[in-house]
């Protein structure tokens, strides 16, 4: 494979995003069973967790090499997808998730400039003080949260949200400008919002409601 992509002036692709460990650890383990896992056997479940964090610096490791970097020389940041976590307590989610997200920032964005990304489109709220810890400087929540919530807790990230999916898919245009108005003055302040959808871009959505919100955007997005 190495050989092939290099022939064809191709560098061997790196390993800079992983789902998160526990929408990760779900797929392997199940959710039912994690959980029961983190509250019934906690030493087998930090056994676990420590398993998934030292497998992906393994892997990034490795594909660094392949590429021909050196730790000193290899490209910076590090983003995860991580839906599933919403489903963990605040205390299951900082005793299983923590550890692998600190792992692997300490490793992969030690620069407070360095990308340190999560998106999970879901309820995310009562994770937002464990993500602080982590010091989170890019963000794509679902659309409970709003713009000033995320920011008390995270103050260097740039938003990526939060027009609610639903709304976009629905293609209700007086609502997607509404919304857009909304995140617009929360984000005033403090700037570092980039309108987005709070989660996917859901099928239905028509070309229309794209350019509706552009064109908000443009006529109404300046400060």
């Amino acid at each position: 494979m190495k050989e092939r992509l290099l022939s064809q002036g191709i560098r061997c692709p790196l390993y800079r995003g992983q789902r998160g460990p526990i929408t990760f650890a779900t797929s392997i383990y199940g959710v039912e069973n994690l959980v029961s896992l983190i509250i019934e056997n906690p030493d087998l479940a930090a056994r676990f967790r420590d398993a998934i964090l030292r497998t992906m610096l393994e892997i990034a490791r490795v594909l660094d090499e392949e590429a021909g970097y050196t730790p000193e020389t290899a490209p910076r940041g590090f983003g995860f997808a991580d839906d599933n976590c919403c489903l963990l307590r605040p205390d299951m989610y900082e005793f299983f998730g923590y550890p692998v997200l600190k792992g692997m920032f300490d490793r992969y964005s030690p620069a407070p400039e360095d990308l340190r990304h999560q998106h999970s489109d879901s309820a995310m709220g009562h994770h937002l003080p464990t993500l602080a810890k982590v010091h989170l400087n890019s963000a794509n929540f679902g659309p409970t949260l709003t713009v000033s919530e995320i920011r008390e807790h995270l103050p260097r990230a740039v938003i990526a949200g939060q027009l609610a999916p639903f709304t976009y898919c629905r293609n209700e245009e007086e609502n997607i400008v509404l919304e857009f108005l909304r995140d617009f003055d929360m984000a005033r302040q403090h700037r570092g919002l980039l309108f987005a959808t709070a989660g996917s871009v859901n099928n239905g959505t028509r070309l229309t409601s794209m350019r509706l919100a552009m064109a908000a955007i443009q006529r109404f997005g300046r400060y």
